[in-house]
């Protein structure tokens, strides 16, 4: 089993990578890392598996001590303000985010409502070895159940406090059938949007689309908001920590372009420095830059992007993925708060979404994916790196291999969440870009070949 316990959470897939006695052991193994006291938070996504999981790692923890709240089935960003604003000893949510849909996953969370880093690292520990806490039949912990539409009015109410709209919108959302559904229309129309929907019932077969909104998933979103006129689209995955943007032309706006939207709108609240993941465009630098500020950078995933934030006291980070943090209000990333963001700029704007996007630069970029075994990956891509070395190029070792150039960059990196590598390639022309994704391919086909 030490295979799904990954970078920033446990993920894999149900009843083949890991089930329900696998789950309770999880819970005993937090519950002992916890010292088997305090008040745990528990919440899941809309997998059809998340139920049982939950249910499982409520056992587990239960059994060693820890006291356990479920707050029910809700998005991400609203487990994690739950946690916020409450006085939780830690959080378990169990979520695959946006991995296909027979996948599960549990993540943790500090009272803060960000994930565990290295406590993850300790807490795998404790599974491995298998010494739980297991209390006497008098001496477990209690476990209650919390009313979700609470925790959820109170997260709405939080985030209509902090946004004010000169106009109305007509806005079209897409939570992909998950755990958005019941939260983002709402909210936008308590916004006073006029809103339209697609997928919007929560369902984790996940049949309108699949649950990582991409390229290729969301065509029917974007041919609704040209077709009602919107001033803007959005999708969420499946636990709405990510959010992507259609403007008003149907057209999918690159993260790091939204993303220094965002800045620029968080910066006229405070400027400083942005936390960026390795792999983001080279139009973060330049904008922020031009905008004031600096930009830090930082190795792809939530719990490392947090970190970073804190440690520099950044007023926003981007990932090139969709994750959005508004650091100048809230210590962790928000996907639906990113999109009501968005909503409040449009709504000051006097020029649509789409010329705000054309007003940024843009360069060829490209992602490729290439699979390869969890237990293989990343001895993989050291030896892409020893390669390039070999080869005299200047490595970045922040997360994977990255390499910048005249004109470009690309970066190989093995998925923290899957059994893939990717290879990210940008460049000022397309000519370069072709360069540089045949430099990285041949590398890492070589390395592959050698595994």
């Amino acid at each position: 089993m030490e295979h799904v316990f990954r970078a920033y959470d446990i993920r894999g897939v149900f009843n083949e990578e890991l089930d329900a006695s696998f789950s309770v052991n999880v819970g005993l193994a937090l519950a002992t890392y916890l010292g088997g006291k305090g008040v745990v938070a528990t919440g899941r996504d809309v997998r059809e598996s998340s139920r049982i999981v939950e249910q499982a790692l409520i056992a587990g923890l239960c059994s060693a001590g820890c006291d356990v709240v479920s707050v029910g089935m809700l998005p991400i960003p609203t487990f994690n303000f739950h946690l916020w604003r409450s006085n939780y000893r830690a959080g378990a949510i169990v979520t695959a985010s946006h991995n296909p849909p027979p996948y599960t996953g549990i993540r943790f969370r500090r009272p803060d409502g960000t994930g565990f880093s290295r406590e993850n690292a300790e807490v795998k520990k404790v599974y491995m070895k298998g010494d739980f806490i297991r209390r006497k039949w008098n001496e477990l912990g209690s476990f209650h159940s919390m009313n979700t539409d609470v925790v959820v009015a109170s997260y709405q109410e939080f985030l209509l406090e902090n946004v004010s709209f000169e106009r109305p919108l007509r806005v079209v959302l897409d939570p992909g059938c998950g755990a958005a559904s019941n939260v983002a229309p709402e909210l936008f129309r308590r916004a006073g949007m006029k809103v339209y929907t697609l997928n919007s019932q929560p369902d984790g077969t996940f049949p309108g689309r699949d649950p990582y909104p991409r390229n290729g998933t969301l065509d029917e979103l974007q041919r609704l908001t040209v077709s009602v006129g919107a001033d803007m689209g959005v999708a969420y995955d499946g636990d709405a920590d990510r959010a992507v943007f259609v403007d008003d032309k149907g057209r999918i706006l690159r993260p790091e372009a939204a993303g220094v939207i965002l800045v620029g709108d968080a910066f006229s609240r405070k400027k400083g420095k942005v936390v960026a993941n390795i792999s983001c465009s080279m139009i973060v630098k330049e904008k922020v830059e031009e905008l004031g500020g600096t930009v830090v950078w930082e190795r792809v995933g939530d719990v490392f992007i947090t970190e970073a934030i804190k440690k520099h006291s950044a007023v926003f980070g981007i990932e090139a993925s969709g994750h959005y943090y508004p650091s100048f209000l809230m210590p962790f990333d928000d996907g639906i708060y990113a999109s009501l963001m968005m909503a409040e700029i449009i709504s000051r704007e006097k020029h649509p979404f789409s010329q705000m996007a054309d007003e940024l630069p843009s360069y060829p970029i490209v992602e490729k994916t290439v699979d390869c075994p969890d237990d293989k990956k990343f001895s993989v891509v050291d030896r892409v790196r020893e390669k390039l070395e070999q080869e005299g190029y200047a490595i970045n070792t922040i997360d994977g291999v990255r390499v910048d150039l005249d004109e470009g960059w690309f970066i190989v990196r093995a998925s923290n969440t899957q059994p893939l590598i990717r290879i990210t390639v940008e460049a000022k022309t397309e000519d370069k870009l072709r360069s540089l994704m045949g430099l990285a391919l041949e590398a890492l086909e070589r390395s592959m070949r050698q595994s």
